[in-house]
């Protein structure tokens, strides 16, 4: 028996937009996964920190007890028991109905993972990346129950965005990215190293990095990439609002200041399409983000008010679904300087089609490619450079 001839990227984004996807082989979305079940996690570091932000938080749930090995003693977080899986003695009707959820994302500790679950008992295991929600970030709790019509309603639109690309790899990943949120399954995405991410090799970034402005600076780990494979620059200016990831960003950039570039500046900020000043969630890491019920108030500025006399060559944004709404901040900029422009498009699954869209609209000369950096939707990147 021969495999079927994969679809073109032409040819799979008209099927998307006018067939019903196959129901998925196996469960994928939370309702179907969870349901009413018990839920027990191992991993207790960032992957923790993406699944309670953006499921558990998100869809109300709140695990039995949370396992990784890092713990020495048995302890609380946030008022959940917290151990490593040699001092766990579950109950066996737990073990027989709980699912137990792995958050830990390298994939070379999984086969350890899943054996030490069984042996506690446990039947029901998926891995966090399997979950479809957790793969929608920052969309509003629901999105997962709209399925194919919603696309449909915006196929211009989305037919539209796609036109833009580039190049064939671009289409590809654009096609695959849409065909998860249509099918409401994780599918596999192509995807590049994850250290290529922003600095991509096999995109021209025309106008370079010699002033730059990383808008969601987080903790210094693009400028670390960028001083990798660029060396020093001429001016980097640095955004990034939540207090915690500021203050580790200003350390790192205080011991290096002179190996990165001529002029270094950060800033505690959002970047945002004004200077208002908006709820945040912080202390999530990398998951901290402008929402309606943060726990803090942070000031966000709009990179045409701040700067207005900067004239960068390349802006990166990761700003936790914030980055529409940033471009239009930045709008000035863009269309008198017409810097290279390495955009996240995952966060909402519309910012696939509607970024790209308003940057064309701010400059028609760029150039447009669409790459990922993890198989998943997250860290899909849109890069522009005329």
């Amino acid at each position: 028996m021969t495999s079927p001839v994969p679809l073109s990227p032409d040819a799979l984004l008209e099927r998307l937009l006018t067939e019903d996807p196959p129901a998925p082989t196996q469960p994928c979305r939370l309702a179907d996964l969870i349901g009413e079940s018990k839920l027990v996690v191992y991993g207790c570091g960032d992957g923790l920190i993406t699944f309670s932000v953006f499921v558990m938080d998100k869809y109300g749930l709140r695990p039995e007890v949370l396992l990784d090995t890092r713990y020495t003693e048995p302890t609380t977080l946030d008022g959940i028991p917290a151990m490593a899986p040699t001092d766990y003695r579950p109950a066996s009707e737990l073990t027989e109905t709980a699912v137990a959820v792995i958050t830990v994302g390298k994939t070379r500790y999984h086969p350890e993972i899943f054996a030490s679950l069984r042996a506690l008992g446990f039947r029901r295991i998926v891995l966090a990346m399997d979950i479809y929600e957790y793969h929608l970030s920052h969309a509003p709790r629901g999105f997962e129950r709209l399925g194919p019509a919603y696309f449909r309603e915006r196929a211009a639109d989305i037919r539209a965005a796609y036109a833009l690309l580039a190049d064939e790899h671009s289409r590809e990943v654009f096609t695959q990215v849409l065909h998860t949120h249509i099918a409401r399954m994780p599918l596999p995405i192509r995807h590049e190293p994850l250290e290529e991410q922003y600095f991509p090799r096999d995109v021209a970034l025309t106008r370079g990095v010699a002033r730059l402005i990383n808008c969601g600076a987080y903790d210094g780990d693009t400028v670390r990439q960028l001083h990798a494979r660029h060396g020093k620059i001429e001016t980097l200016i640095c955004f990034e609002p939540d207090a915690g990831n500021f203050a580790r960003l200003s350390d790192y950039l205080a011991d290096h200041a002179g190996r990165l570039a001529d002029t270094v500046m950060a800033f505690p900020c959002g970047v945002w399409r004004d200077g208002s000043q908006l709820r945040f969630g912080g202390g999530q890491r990398i998951n901290s983000s402008i929402c309606a019920d943060g726990d803090v108030v942070i000031q966000c500025v709009a990179l045409d008010h701040v700067i207005p006399d900067f004239h960068p060559t390349y802006i990166n944004m990761d700003v936790e679904g914030a980055e529409a709404d940033a471009l239009r901040g930045a709008a000035d900029l863009i269309r008198r300087d017409r810097p290279d422009l390495g955009i996240c498009v995952y966060h909402r699954p519309e910012h696939l089609w509607e970024i790209a869209s308003y940057l064309h609209a701010l400059n028609p000369d760029y150039h447009f490619h669409l790459r990922n950096y993890t198989g998943f939707p997250a860290e899909t990147v849109l890069y522009a450079n005329a």
